[in-house]
């Protein structure tokens, strides 16, 4: 009986430990830079990525809900296309901060979700007074 018991407990905890390994896998990112991306594409291909950079000022096309467009840091480009599955948000426009969570594909970052910063929005205005 005690046997049983330990073989059910020991079952039971290795496919929990199975569950959480191959689900954290797909679920997880790696989280970067542009330049960093740029510098070393080969090293993400296909893996889960959250880029971080600036929209470049006139790379912005819009194709209905998808994108395409370039985020650089550091002088580094990267090319995204988005695939429109969700709605781009409002504070997206060229020359805003953005995040891009997708797959690095053949050179070009496959995005399904981005997020703008809205410097303006969050930041306290300063004020010079004597």
């Amino acid at each position: 009986m005690k046997t049983k018991f330990i073989l059910l407990i020991l079952a039971i905890g290795l496919s929990l430990a199975a569950i959480a390994f191959f689900s954290s896998k797909e679920t997880s990112f790696v989280l970067l830079d542009a330049s960093e991306l740029a510098v070393h594409p080969d090293k993400y291909d296909g893996d889960n990525l959250r880029v971080r950079g600036m929209v470049k000022i006139g790379s912005v096309t819009r194709e209905g809900r998808e994108a395409k467009f370039i985020i650089e840091l550091n002088n580094k480009e990267v090319p995204v296309n988005f695939t429109g599955k969700e709605l781009l948000p409002d504070a997206f426009k060229e020359g805003v901060r953005v995040r891009v969570d997708g797959k690095f594909k053949n050179g070009v970052l496959v995005g399904d979700h981005v997020e703008a910063k809205c410097a303006s929005k969050y930041e306290a205005e300063y004020k010079n007074e004597p």
